[in-house]
């Protein structure tokens, strides 16, 4: 397996989605990831998403599972007078630190950048946080939904009928860790060149309006305010797209007239091609209920998968809407490898299926080979790899420092 990060060592601070996210991607790349978390309980998303009370026992529910795969638990109490020596010792010797603390939290525990980079100045330190570490809301607490909101992303979501809803998934939190991961393999690309360290203030606000950059440029450079638009697309916000089969729905894309004509044929609807109320986007756009009605006619005639294969025959892109079952059962999905096993965590007596990376290198995959690990599973092998004495080791642990 590639490992373009084999060498390099991550301080992670992180809890539950945004911050993990991204270590766990350096993870997939062969970085050392050093998971610090308190000894009793650990990173709050140990307990989010049960798995099953076997799972749970172990510290290893989905959400935390997800993203924590190759990493090594270090069992730290942060508050403990002795911690900030700790944590300087390791980051002398460590090439990363990752944080996801309200903004303003690492300074109140002594571990904040300025403090950091004199133990190490080559360090790359990396704050996520919901809205910045600068700005009006710096130290407001935020979760997903919240930014999502936040972020005018809702008022792209859900129908007109029903009003605004979330994405189905933590989208915010998981474009945070993208653009960490971006960020931070940047700063240690350009500490390559400069022998210098960086710090990255990362705001999932910011991240989520990346995320829909197209429709805020639509607002600010021409005036139009984007609303919500189902299941229709940003450049045809009425028209339909997604259509109930007599077996799945399907999603189908005409993002063009030759397409639009080409779906027609395949449907063998020759009126709905001539009607004067569908002749370009726009009329379509606005005339979407009765496209929609006309379209839903036809598909209900046969299955998700035969439209498919017949319309992308004629240049027409769709696709079945799986649910994740039968996703995960395509032909697709298992010749990428995008799921790989690990061996089973401690305490527990079968391997874990994980997600891989979503890129390939040279034809060759990144991945892990361990498992997500319980708190504070590594700690005496953690402190003693960065340099810790044995004696130092039983001391930490008999203090209540380390567990």
């Amino acid at each position: 397996m590639a490992k373009l990060f084999e060498g390099v060592r991550v301080i992670d601070f992180t809890q539950v989605i945004a911050g993990p996210y991204a270590s766990y991607q350096l993870a997939l790349q062969g970085a050392d990831v050093i998971k610090l978390e308190h000894p009793k309980g650990g990173d709050q998303g140990r307990m989010m998403m049960a798995g099953g009370p076997d799972y749970l026992a172990a510290g290893q529910s989905t959400l935390f599972m997800s993203f924590n795969a190759g990493k090594r638990s270090l069992a730290l109490d942060l508050k403990h007078p002795r911690a900030l020596d700790v944590v300087k010792k390791l980051v002398a010797n460590a090439d990363v630190v990752i944080e996801n603390f309200k903004a303003g939290q690492m300074a109140k525990l002594g571990l904040n950048y300025e403090v950091l980079r004199e133990v190490n100045p080559k360090l790359v330190y990396c704050s996520i946080s919901g809205f910045g570490a600068t700005g009006p809301l710096a130290g407001k607490a935020a979760y997903d939904p919240v930014i999502q909101a936040y972020s005018g992303m809702m008022t792209l979501t859900g129908y007109p009928e029903t009003g605004p809803t979330k994405v189905g998934y933590w989208v915010t939190d998981v474009a945070a860790g993208i653009h960490a991961a971006y960020a931070i393999s940047s700063a240690l690309f350009a500490r390559e060149r400069t022998g210098e360290g960086h710090h990255i203030d990362l705001s999932m606000l910011d991240a989520a309006i990346g995320f829909i950059s197209p429709m805020v440029l639509h607002y600010l450079n021409h005036g139009i305010e984007p609303n919500l638009m189902g299941n229709g697309s940003p450049a045809a916000p009425g028209a339909p797209s997604v259509y109930p089969t007599a077996t799945n729905a399907i999603q189908v894309a005409t993002a063009t007239q030759v397409q639009f004509e080409n779906m027609c044929d395949v449907l063998g609807r020759d009126d709905i091609k001539a009607d004067p109320r569908f002749a370009n986007r726009e009329l379509r756009a606005d005339n979407g209920p009765a496209l929609f009605d006309e379209l839903c006619k036809t598909y209900a005639t046969g299955g998700a998968h035969d439209w498919e294969a017949k319309l992308e025959a004629v240049g027409v892109p769709a696709g079945v809407v799986n649910t994740v079952p039968e996703m995960l059962e395509t032909a697709q999905v298992k010749h990428r490898g995008t799921i790989m096993q690990v061996p089973p965590p401690e305490g527990l007596d079968k391997p874990l299926a994980m997600v891989n990376a979503s890129f390939r290198l040279n034809e060759d995959s990144p991945g892990i080979d361990t498992p997500p690990p319980k708190v504070g599973q590594h700690t005496d092998a953690v402190l003693r790899d960065f340099g810790f004495a044995d004696a130092e080791v039983a001391e930490l642990r008999s203090e209540g420092v380390v567990g």
